[in-house]
């Protein structure tokens, strides 16, 4: 079932940096967040103890930001007429773009509606034509960096605590807590297109949401529903009374049974052993543990409809505000069972395939001089499957080029249709090179 891990991977200087506008109101509600964020052991990038005397803000402020994996801007009143925080978006945005899997933009709405940035005639970027001291220039690109990171997902105090801001902040720092990989699910070393997935799938209506949701992640054998349904699950547990990830569901019950299976979520959820005589019996111990709790299920393939009826036969086996998310190939089925959303997964875009490859084939990001040409063959070849991308990476590591030439020689000559197929040619070839 769920397994955890620490991340001890960590090359950052700060968890966080916070862009802000400076009236007392904000302030007081920024410094009301440092704190929580220091319980919780949270680094955050603070002006008054991390700036450096003797030394000009501007380039400290911009290291810091490129130096933070969660940057936080919080929209309020103040933040449109000052052009330091503005420019500090841009460069916000700057590093996202650069890097999608390495940073996380948080937006928080502090008393102020997303629509207001961007609409209207009080709207930020009207107000942007009040700051004289702007270039025309930093105009133009900051009404495009207001549009996108409103448009981004985010907190927004009156809907996700009713203005409480107290219960606010500490949704905002436990959620930033969590994602820190601090006693969540491993998902990898080498990632690509995670997490910008993840993004997608706008998670935080489900963690704000009093009804109970059933969604999908649905997409090829080796696409990466696994670990996109991890970050899922490593993004949302801290919101909910009681999480299970059921990894592997298609596996688990074909070799112990479902009635084990019923039997781990159970004492999962209740912390305590409980005998089940039959899968009927651990349906109705599921249903009764789970009607008045806010659970997150995680049913990692299991998109069977045996599965689907033992595990999580309705939304009124569950407590409001469960999430119960399903991944596997079978869109139709998933539909029929009444799960509202199906989320497909993509194929990586080819900068991101060449990304995952080089990091397999040659343990960097980018691909050696030498191998350029040949690496966007391969690329083209398995039409952005990361397994497919894995499996080829590791067949290729340390061959020559000579090598490599002649494996897509044989590779185009003999070309498989089915990706699967691929991949046990190569994963075979792989053994017997060892054997």
């Amino acid at each position: 079932m769920a397994t955890s891990s620490f991340n001890t991977n960590h090359t950052w200087s700060y968890d966080v940096f916070m862009s802000f506008g400076r009236d007392n109101i904000i302030k007081r509600f920024v410094d009301h967040l440092f704190s929580d964020f220091k319980r919780k052991g949270i680094r955050a990038f603070k002006e008054d103890e991390d700036l450096q005397r003797g030394e000009e803000r501007s380039p400290q402020i911009q290291r810091a930001i490129e130096q933070s994996r969660f940057l936080v801007v919080i929209f309020s009143e103040s933040l449109a007429s000052s052009p330091s925080c503005l420019r500090e978006l841009l460069k916000i945005l700057e590093c996202k773009e650069k890097d999608q899997d390495k940073y996380q933009i948080c937006p928080i709405f502090y008393s102020v509606k997303p629509q207001k940035v961007v609409n209207g005639p009080n709207s930020y970027v009207e107000a942007l034509k009040e700051l004289d001291i702007l270039e025309k220039t930093e105009v133009a690109q900051l009404k495009e960096a207001l549009t996108k990171a409103a448009n981004l997902p985010g907190w927004d105090l009156e809907d996700l605590a009713n203005g409480y801001e107290s219960k606010f902040i500490d949704m905002i720092s436990r959620h930033i807590f969590n994602e820190l990989n601090v006693g969540c699910l491993h998902i990898g070393e080498k990632l690509v297109g995670i997490h910008s997935r993840t993004e997608q799938i706008n998670l935080l209506q489900y963690a704000g949401s009093s009804e109970v949701h059933m969604i999908g992640i649905c997409g090829l054998q080796g696409i990466g529903k696994t670990s996109i349904a991890k970050a899922v699950y490593n993004r949302l547990y801290a919101h909910f009374d009681d999480c299970v990830f059921c990894e592997n569901v298609k596996d688990n019950v074909k070799k112990h049974g479902m009635i084990q299976l019923q039997r781990q979520i159970i004492e999962d959820i209740t912390k305590s052993e409980r005998k089940i005589r039959s899968v009927s019996e651990g349906s109705s111990v599921m249903i009764q543990i789970m009607k008045s709790k806010r659970v997150l299920l995680i049913l990692d393939d299991g998109d069977q409809l045996e599965y689907l009826e033992a595990l999580a036969g309705s939304h009124s086996w569950f407590g409001p505000g469960s999430l119960v998310v399903v991944t596997g190939e079978d869109r139709q089925l998933l539909c029929a069972h009444g799960v509202e959303k199906i989320h497909e997964v993509e194929r990586l875009h080819n900068d991101e395939a060449l990304e995952l490859f080089s990091l397999y084939a040659f343990n960097q990001k980018h691909s050696k001089e030498d191998f350029k040409e040949l690496s966007e063959q391969v690329i083209e070849y398995v039409n952005g499957h990361p397994l497919a991308i894995k499996v080829l990476g590791c067949f290729l590591f340390g061959k020559t080029v000579h090598e490599w030439e002649s494996e897509l020689k044989r590779l185009k000559s003999n070309p498989a249709d089915d990706i699967q197929v691929l991949i046990s040619r190569f994963s075979l070839s792989r053994k017997s090179r060892h054997v």
